[in-house]
């Protein structure tokens, strides 16, 4: 640990005379919620009317050189604030304050206190001895033995300290010879310091830049230091404001087993709930990769786009990321990019223009992939996809149309995919729907029947024989009701629904397939097209069921609700059974959704149970306990018999997480994801951390890896199955990460909230 500490006061002892940049959110703040309930009491913020009051003393003696000798209570304003003290001599021609004593001046929000002092009024020039200033925007106090500047511009504190604890004791203190803010740039840096943390003195600088607002601005960030399985990584951001509504950091990156590379991530605003970015990583040189592959060029790179814009009634999307091949982001992950994380299976590469205009809406995409396991292909690209929907709703009677246009092509492969089931069939799909529903309510009974009819026809390339279409009609009926009861403590709502579906079959055998992955859903697929993203498929089914639901709120915001859900197939569905290699037959399910949640407990299980076969296929449950000093999330998803094509495929995943309060400051984080499946974990983490109103310390460790499971994907054969479990067993990464900070002097690292967004239960 002493060589790591050695390492980062090397890193911020050595940086260039650019200082410190604060690093926040593009949108301007206003309030400070890092220090709020922390800003020094003595010191609260003051409203300043720049244009009332007049000199004020309560003894004034005029001398006959214009000079105004000042004595007890003086007040006097000044531009952007005022002047108290009680004593001072006033000359009025030159509109200067000389011999102040015990003074007290308010500017800007910022405070001076002093014993002995003068200030010219015009200029703002002062110079004040044996004081303290304290600087609002950051929450910091110095205390000095002089002080010489002009108010707004800059201000140097010589034979100083400071600090932004209200108690020394239990924070820190820097000791200085000098300390120089420029108001102006709103940059600080502090010479020949000492750093004392709990009254003991843990560092000595000749140098140390700070950012002495809470503004964004340029400059370097504080270094991010890692412990990794490839040895050291170390970043260096630096950060670049380019507008009030966009941003850029760049962070130099070094590697130990790996080599030098160099990251960004540009931030930037179309509208204001539209975060856009673009993210770039790149390695000239792996060192690692070039001793695996000889022959490859061991150039590694990656990048993504994601953006949204809005023009009037239309509107444009892009989701564009794409990496030099399928591994580079397993093999180098990041706590300034956000390309992809450890569970990603694909990177989405697609652009989209849409037009809404009351009732007709018309999108047209360039929809593709790039698969990040390199057993899998990359799958189709659809160029173009142009779907046309016009919509009519009201209360009793609703109808669409829609028409959906896609061209199939295959994307190339990466030069180290390892696929040789390459993709076959390419073509055009055109898939037109026409539907409606009729809605009639009354006093107790709600009815909806609704109908469609869904035609399909493709033209493959290359193929002489001309595709017939498929028509497909389907039928639903639905009749709910809603009872309510209300008391001064509670309100009870009562929802049974039945539900009368079907669909009927047609063969698809001969139909390819361009899209068409499992949906990895809940209990009940109750509009049952959802069983599949795409197509291409159209499942045939017929079903019965029923639902009651419970929902009750007490006064207190308790809240509780139990639905019971029975659904009974008809008939067994021949379009699923054709694509399986065991059929599964007529279903008969009994599921249950429970929650419950207060200011303590938030619970919750989802339960799905086959009565034919007599186990559970699919469930999830979580809990989240709230203590006044403890946090514990635990949570566990099951689902078996998925019928993904020419496979079975069972999930089992369990997470805890629990983050503890001790005494004096300190914390505790720590949790776990495991596959139980396989009995591997997938993700575990722990650490220590400090934190007060003033100083902030956290070091964690994590180890991930991936899952065996591709849900959105074909299964390959189980050759590359094998390969690909043992290479994401030896391709584990760990991470040590290290944290300080002092608040109001350092802007703080983000990479702790990066790192805990990944969590399993957060997928």
């Amino acid at each position: 640990m002493k060589n790591f500490f050695s390492i980062f006061v090397v890193l911020v002892a050595t940086l260039p005379l650019n200082l410190f940049a604060t690093f926040e959110p593009i949108k301007t703040i206003e309030s400070q919620n890092d220090l709020k309930g922390c800003i020094n009491p003595n010191f609260p913020k003051l409203a300043i009317d720049n244009h009332s009051g007049s000199l004020d003393a309560g003894k004034m003696n005029i001398k006959s050189n214009g000079e105004i000798q000042l004595d007890e209570n003086i007040y006097m304003p000044i531009d952007g604030g005022n002047l108290k003290a009680s004593k001072a001599t006033y000359f009025q021609e030159e509109n200067r304050i000389q011999e102040i004593l015990n003074g007290n001046i308010y500017h800007l929000d910022n405070y001076f206190q002093f014993k002995s002092g003068s200030l010219k009024k015009d200029s703002g020039k002062l110079e004040l001895n044996n004081g303290k200033t304290f600087l609002r925007d950051r929450n910091l106090l110095i205390s000095y033995q002089s002080l010489k500047g002009i108010l707004g511009k800059g201000l140097i504190f010589e034979n100083a300290s400071i600090t932004s604890c209200n108690n020394i004791s239990e924070g820190w203190e820097i000791e200085a010879e000098i300390i120089n803010v420029d108001e102006q740039s709103s940059r600080g840096h502090i010479k020949n310091l000492r750093l004392k943390v709990r009254d003991r003195t843990v560092l000595k600088l000749p140098y140390l830049p700070f950012p002495a607002t809470t503004k964004r601005l340029n400059g370097f960030l504080e270094p991010d230091l890692s412990i990794t399985s490839d040895g050291l990584d170390v970043f260096l951001p630096y950060f670049w404001v380019l507008s009030s509504k966009s941003d850029v950091t760049i962070a130099p990156r070094l590697l130990k087993d790996r080599g030098q590379g160099v990251e960004a991530n540009l931030r930037y605003r179309t509208q204001p709930e539209a975060e856009n970015y673009l993210d770039v990583l790149l390695f000239p040189e792996d060192k690692e990769f070039k001793k695996d592959y000889v022959s490859l060029d061991n150039r590694r790179w990656a990048f993504k786009l994601k953006e949204h814009r809005k023009f009037a009634a239309f509107a444009t999307t892009i989701d564009w990321a794409k990496s030099s091949d399928s591994m580079v982001l397993l093999d180098l992950p990041s706590n300034l990019t956000n390309i992809a994380n450890q569970r990603d299976h694909y990177l989405s590469q697609s652009v989209a223009l849409g037009m809404n205009l009351d009732n007709l809406s018309i999108n047209i995409s360039r929809e593709g992939y790039q698969s990040l396991n390199p057993f899998l292909s990359n799958g189709y690209i659809k160029k173009p996809g142009v779907n046309v929907e016009y919509a009519k709703y009201s209360s009793n009677l609703s109808y669409f149309l829609k028409a959906d246009y896609s061209n199939f092509d295959v994307k190339e492969m990466s030069y180290i995919d390892m696929n040789q089931n390459q993709l076959k069939d390419t073509g055009k799909r055109v898939i037109t729907e026409i539907g409606g529903e009729v809605q009639q309510d009354s006093k107790y009974i709600n009815m909806l029947m609704s109908g469609s009819l869904l035609q399909k026809k493709y033209n493959l390339d290359g193929s002489s024989k001309n595709n017939s279409s498929t028509s497909i009609p389907s039928i639903k009926l639905k009749i709910s009701s809603l009872f309510r009861q209300s008391t001064a403590s509670r309100i009870s709502l009562i929802t049974p629904e039945l539900v009368y579906q079907k669909t009927t079959y047609k063969d698809q055998s001969q139909d390819p397939i361009f899209d068409l992955h499992q949906r990895n859903i809940g209990n009940f697929n109750t509009h049952n097209s959802d069983y599949f993203f795409g197509k291409d498929r159209i499942p045939d089914s017929e079903f019965l069921s029923g639902s009651v639901k419970w929902q009750t709120r007490l006064k207190n915001l308790n809240h509780f609700s139990v639905q019971i859900i029975k659904k009974n197939q008809l008939k067994e569905s021949r379009v699923i059974n054709a694509m399986l290699l065991n059929p599964i037959g007529k279903e008969s399910q009994l599921g249950a959704n429970i929650s419950f949640d207060n200011k303590v407990i938030n619970a919750f299980l989802n339960t799905n149970y086959s009565q034919k076969n007599n186990f559970l296929n699919y469930g999830k449950a979580g809990l989240i306990v709230r203590l006044p000093e403890t946090q514990v999330e635990l949570s566990r998803s099951f689902q078996r018999n998925v019928p993904l094509l020419n496979n079975k495929n069972e999930l089992d995943y369990a997470e805890l997480a629990i983050e503890h309060r001790m005494y004096g400051g300190f914390n505790f984080i720590g949790g776990i994801s495991k596959d139980l499946e396989s009995k591997k974990n997938l993700e575990t983490y722990f650490g220590f951390g400090f934190e007060n109103c003033c100083l902030a310390f956290k070091v964690y460790a994590s180890d991930k890896r991936l899952s065996k499971y591709n849900l959105l994907n074909f299964q390959p054969a189980g050759f590359y199955n094998s390969n690909w479990e043992k290479m994401i067993s030896i391709e584990n990464k760990s991470r040590i990460n290290f944290e300080f900070e002092l608040k109001g002097l350092t802007g703080g690292n983000k990479a702790i909230n990066n790192f805990f967004s990944n969590a399993f239960m957060n997928l």
